[in-house]
């Protein structure tokens, strides 16, 4: 069976509303879903933000369902020229850092993953597809949110990373542990020149989780910001859907050429 874990519902809902969804059910207050896409049995996974909600919620999946590939999927931020909000980002390797500063520092990789070539080929199969603009390469998961535009400018000029997120290496590693193929597929959400202006330590808790009342907060007392909120929201509702409609196309293509 192919599984997609996702950190949000935001992520997740379009992947949801492409499939016949035949079981919900949560486990350990993660939520799976379980049903098929285009007849293929296919199970989603909300798995929350960051390495340690992503190291949990593979955990559970990988020991409660027989997986044969997991697959990392969400949005993510462009760190390079030409990537806009909406595109594709195929991973061919994810590598993690625990860096909080990048601006006077060389990247320090704390680990690397190679994604399963036969995935990312297949996918290549869609690259002339108007309808997906895609890109292959390197994704790098990071342990707090890139929010400005420098930063994310400096890793993508010094490195050869593509884009940054906030799970993948995690998923890697615990698919890796368990001997599960792995592949990781994003959509950007915020490209290199989206100045996010947002304190997400401040909106984000130590366990992944939104903090509604601080976002809420920090708007009443700078409403500016409820326009830029906005605006993210909907950047990630096109990446979200972007993402979705790819999948329906990809999962068929990897049931008939992969897990069979």
């Amino acid at each position: 069976m192919i599984a997609v874990l996702c950190a949000i519902k935001q992520e997740i809902s379009p992947l949801a509303a492409c499939m016949n969804v035949s079981k919900k059910f949560d486990i350990d207050e993660i939520p799976f879903y379980q049903g098929y896409m285009d007849g293929r049995p296919l199970t989603l996974v909300q798995g929350g933000i960051g390495r340690d909600n992503a190291i949990k919620a593979t955990s559970c999946l990988l020991e409660s369902t027989n997986v044969d590939l997991l697959i990392s999927a969400g949005a993510a931020g462009g760190i390079r020229p030409g990537l806009n909000v909406g595109d594709l980002v195929v991973a061919e390797r994810v590598g993690y850092t625990r860096q909080s500063d990048f601006d006077g520092e060389e990247l320090q990789l704390e680990s690397d993953f190679a994604c399963k070539e036969e995935i990312v080929q297949l996918a290549r199969q869609f690259s002339n597809d108007p309808e997906s603009k895609m890109h292959f390469g390197n994704l790098l998961t990071v342990d707090k949110v890139i929010s400005q535009a420098s930063t994310k400018r400096r890793i993508g000029e010094q490195n050869s990373f593509l884009a940054v997120e906030m799970e993948s290496a995690a998923v890697a590693e615990v698919a890796y542990e368990k001997g599960v193929k792995f592949a990781a597929i994003r959509s950007i959400s915020d490209d290199i020149d989206d100045d996010l202006h947002l304190d997400y330590d401040n909106m984000i808790s130590d366990e992944g989780k939104v903090k509604v009342t601080n976002i809420a907060l920090s708007v009443m007392k700078n409403p500016q910001k409820l326009a830029l909120l906005s605006r993210l929201n909907k950047q990630t509702r096109r990446a979200s859907k972007n993402l979705a409609n790819f999948m329906t196309k990809l999962v068929p293509l990897i049931e008939t050429n992969f897990t069979n």
